[in-house]
């Protein structure tokens, strides 16, 4: 009787725990997996739908495999977001995947089973209808107009032509974007932008015209691309104000393609440069014409505007050989800008012109041949030439006049001699001229026995040819290293401390006045290069090359020992005015 109480107790006892056991499992919150939300279940051709899955299980791993939506709709964006909450102090989150979609075609499209691990989605069907046709004779909501510039040809190799493009919209189109023209082979360049609206069918558009410049780059057939646009037709469902909009459709234009024939360089065309341009001016200032001497430059300032050119495509000007005058082109300059319709481009040629002789200085006529895209034919633009009056130098004073004739007496009209100037003229000049004399081997005595008690050459001769050997070895070095601007600074210190003294420290001086044709040549080519600070490259005339410093120094040291030999010459040096005032009678 005790057994069959006891066993009926353990069997109340374990019904109860499972009771207990049970409600605690309905107390706990069941896994809800992962559900499938849809914005909207019918929409139109062209429209997006967003595609939401979402779970309150922190731990549900929302990645899958989307591969089974890209059959019928285009996956363009995804995005997660977390949503944190706390309900009676217990803290709740739910997690959510957001999909973009737009359907591929229009019909009945199944959205199909999505498996995220161990939670499958249901299926789900939406609703794709067509998009509204157009009426006959009804203009479309959105559409583009391209319009080549000139309209009638010839189109030639790199002369500009116009693209112009005008995209009609209305108000309600969203995320528009439109394509650039990608002609080839050709460059482009976006001119201008211009917002405005006009009217078509009735219709009111809102209009954005751009303008392009094109450049084709060879002869033959040029294709331009069509341009398309992309954007979002935003509409209501309904004529009510308090609809909300829809997302909206998303719609796609494009226009015609143009071909073109792109002729090449007429075979009547005579300039060696081929600049095709609507318009071309030449114009000239010329700067430093006051008081011009010889060795002393002027400047002169080709200029050049094109209409329908870019100024990198202005090629320079040809200058024919100028006599009696060195050129040092320095490096053009120029900008390219635009009306709004055609390229305009500006270049500057800078020349500096130096006279080495005086008298008349011709700066010579240019010409420029180009070629008229509006009329068709070539045309040339003329420089006047121009005239200067070359002064002599003003680093050597012109001869008195009054060396020019005798001596001691000056001729007169009638062949009579010059009256004296008083009476004891000669007499007085004779006495100065020995008292002068006096002072001067008095001078010499002096300067010979302070020789005598320090020793050696005096201290002041000394630093002379040590100043003048430093200089030297300064210009040696930088003529064997190439160094063409510490060269061309080394030989004007040289000729201003210890060179010829008509020269003056001027290189174009001595470059006239040394006698030597080799080493003058060496002098304008470092005056040239020196004066533009570094070489040039200009593909026109080909690189300038390395200069030869190691030969410049051979030609100027055996020029300034000959010349050193011709100096001791003409007059006696100091040893031999020591030895003359020792020299006992």
């Amino acid at each position: 009787m005790r057994k069959h109480t006891d066993r009926k107790k353990t069997g109340n006892l374990l019904a109860a725990c499972l009771l207990a056991a049970g409600l605690l499992l309905l107390s706990l919150p069941a896994a809800a997996g992962v559900q499938l939300q849809l914005d909207r279940s019918r929409i139109t051709e062209g429209e997006t739908v967003t595609l939401t899955f979402l779970t309150d299980d922190p731990r549900q791993s929302l990645e899958a495999d989307f591969s089974p939506l890209e059959k019928d709709f285009e996956i363009l964006d995804r995005r997660s977001e977390t949503q944190l909450s706390i309900v009676n102090g217990r803290q709740a989150a739910v997690v959510r995947l957001l999909l973009t979609l737009e359907p591929r075609r229009a019909g009945e499209l199944v959205i199909p089973v999505i498996e995220f691990g161990n939670s499958r989605t249901r299926e789900t069907v939406l609703q794709v209808d067509k998009a509204p046709e157009l009426a006959p004779g009804e203009l479309p909501p959105v559409f583009i107009e391209v319009e080549v510039a000139p309209r009638q040809g010839p189109y030639y190799v790199h002369a500009q032509l116009g693209l112009v493009v005008r995209v009609f919209y209305q108000q309600n189109l969203s995320e528009a974007a439109i394509s650039q023209p990608e002609p080839s082979p050709a460059s482009v360049r976006l001119l201008q932008e211009t917002p405005y609206q006009a009217e078509r069918g009735g219709e009111r558009y809102r209009v954005l015209e751009r303008r392009y410049a094109i450049f084709p780059e060879r002869s033959g057939e040029l294709v331009l691309p069509a341009m398309q646009l992309s954007g979002r037709l935003v509409e209501r469902r309904d004529s009510s104000i308090w609809q909300p909009t829809v997302q909206g459709r998303r719609i796609t234009v494009k226009s015609e393609p143009q071909q073109l024939q792109i002729e090449p360089r007429p075979a009547s065309y005579t300039g060696s440069d081929w600049q095709p341009a609507r318009s071309l001016d030449l114009s000239q200032r010329i700067s430093g014409t006051d008081a011009l001497r010889v060795g002393e430059p002027v400047t002169r300032t080709v200029i050049i505007d094109a209409v329908g050119l870019e100024e990198n495509m202005i090629a320079e000007p040809a200058w024919p050989e100028l006599s009696g005058a060195r050129i040092y082109p320095d490096q053009p300059q120029g900008i390219s800008r635009d009306n709004g319709e055609w390229v305009l481009g500006h270049k500057e040629f800078r020349y500096a012109v130096v006279p080495e002789q005086e008298g008349e200085l011709v700066l010579p006529e240019l010409t420029v041949h180009w070629w008229d895209t509006e009329n068709d034919r070539q045309q040339t633009a003329v420089l006047p030439a121009q005239v200067l009056n070359v002064r002599p130098s003003a680093l050597v004073p012109p001869v008195p006049e009054a060396l020019s004739g005798a001596t001691s007496e000056t001729a007169v009209p009638g062949g009579q001699p010059a009256p004296s100037t008083g009476p004891g003229t000669s007499t007085y000049w004779r006495w100065l001229t020995l008292l002068f004399a006096g002072l001067w081997l008095l001078t010499l005595l002096f300067f010979w026995r302070f020789r005598g008690r320090r020793g050696g050459s005096p201290t002041p001769v000394r630093a002379m040819v040590a100043g003048e050997t430093e200089l030297l070895d300064g210009l040696r070095r930088a003529c064997e290293r190439g160094d063409v601007t510490a060269a061309r600074l080394g030989l004007l210190a040289w000729l201003r401390e210890f060179g010829p003294e008509p020269a003056h420290g001027s290189l174009l001086e001595f470059a006239i006045r040394s006698g030597d044709p080799a080493l003058r040549d060496g002098i304008y080519e470092l005056d040239s290069r020196g004066f533009r600070q570094k070489a040039v490259e200009d593909p026109a005339r080909g690189a300038t090359g390395a200069w030869a410093g190691r030969a410049f120094w051979g030609q100027f040291e055996n020029w300034r020992k000959s010349w050193r030999a011709q100096e001791r010459e003409r007059k006696p040096s100091l040893t031999d005015l020591y030895a003359r005032a020792n020299r006992t009678p």
